[in-house]
């Protein structure tokens, strides 16, 4: 299986990124299986070159569109690392694991280590386990 974006949903993410930079950026994926539909930016609330904290408002405004006026699901969440790999840190793994979200949710890590030519991939963090699924950026659909 593979998480799907559209090209204008992963540009939307790494905008954010950048104009964040270096602090890190995040938000939501609303979507359907495998589809991302929706992103949702969000404030960081740690304000943090290492960390991030999905603002409690946006999380709760997001959260509410994609599922009670969309009815889809919270696909998944992003953030950056400004200075690192696109790859889950201890950190994120176990905030993630904490969060209960790491169960039902990807993670889409966009790194900035080169900004002119952004990484971005997608994760599951199930107990903790990281275990990359394809992320592939389509032409159309979304949202």
């Amino acid at each position: 299986m593979a998480f799907r974006l559209t090209a204008a949903q992963r540009d939307q993410i790494v905008a954010q990124a950048r104009a964040e930079a270096p602090l890190e950026c995040c938000g939501l994926v609303g979507g359907q299986g495998d589809t991302a539909r929706r992103v949702y930016p969000a404030r960081n609330a740690d304000q943090s070159r290492t960390r991030y904290l999905i603002d409690s408002g946006d999380m709760l405004r997001a959260t509410l569109d994609i599922e009670d006026v969309h009815g889809w699901d919270v696909s998944a969440f992003y953030h950056s690392h400004p200075l690192s790999d696109a790859y889950p840190s201890p950190t994120d793994v176990r905030d993630a694991v904490q969060s209960g979200y790491a169960e039902h949710s990807r993670f889409v890590i966009v790194s900035l280590l080169d900004p002119q030519r952004p990484v971005m991939r997608c994760f599951w963090l199930r107990g903790g386990v990281i275990a990359e699924e394809p992320l592939v950026i389509t032409d159309g659909g979304g949202a």
